[in-house]
């Protein structure tokens, strides 16, 4: 074979070799190229995510300051409730020592008064809870008369006894 053969067989071959190369190098761009753009959109939705739980980091703290201040304000009302009631304690304590020292008063200016019965009878009177002849009896049980009392209102349920109006007792 001829010197020229061998030539045009060279340059085929290499240009075979750099047409390969080419397109290897080529699809080497592309698939760099598409990592490129899967590691950017990656990226945006990390970003994204990133920004949500951010703002939710941010409301979760605004909700736990809110919370400590409700905690607060709870814990401010309850030592005002606190003073109130030891406030009104110490009132009752004093009204309950003034109103011993008038009974030892009394039991000093008449010794042979009975202050037992005639102090429960008072108590119950003052609590609303004694019978027209003066008995002490407990709140909701008929007294010997079988009235409830002022405030029971006869409700559907009761039947009237014998000799009553359908609409309740006479007064």
């Amino acid at each position: 074979m001829d010197t020229w053969i061998w030539i045009v067989l060279a340059v085929v071959v290499l240009a075979i070799i750099i047409i390969a190369v080419l397109a290897g190098t080529r699809k080497k761009k592309e698939r760099h190229a598409e990592v490129q753009r899967e590691n950017r959109q990656q990226a945006a939705d990390l970003r994204a995510r990133s920004e949500e739980e951010d703002l939710a980091a941010r409301e979760r703290k605004a909700d736990a300051d809110a919370a400590r201040a409700e905690a607060e304000k709870a814990r401010i009302e309850a030592d005002r409730l606190e003073r109130d009631a030891r406030r009104r304690a110490e009132e009752a304590d004093r009204v309950r020592q003034e109103a011993d020292s008038h009974r030892e008063e009394a039991a000093t200016l008449d010794p042979d008064g009975d202050g037992a019965g005639h102090d429960r009878a008072s108590r119950a009177r003052h609590e609303g809870v004694v019978g027209r002849e003066g008995d002490v009896r407990d709140e909701g049980r008929p007294g010997p008369d079988g009235d409830l009392g002022p405030d029971h209102a006869r409700g559907p349920w009761e039947r009237p006894r014998p000799g009553e109006p359908e609409d309740g007792p006479r007064a």
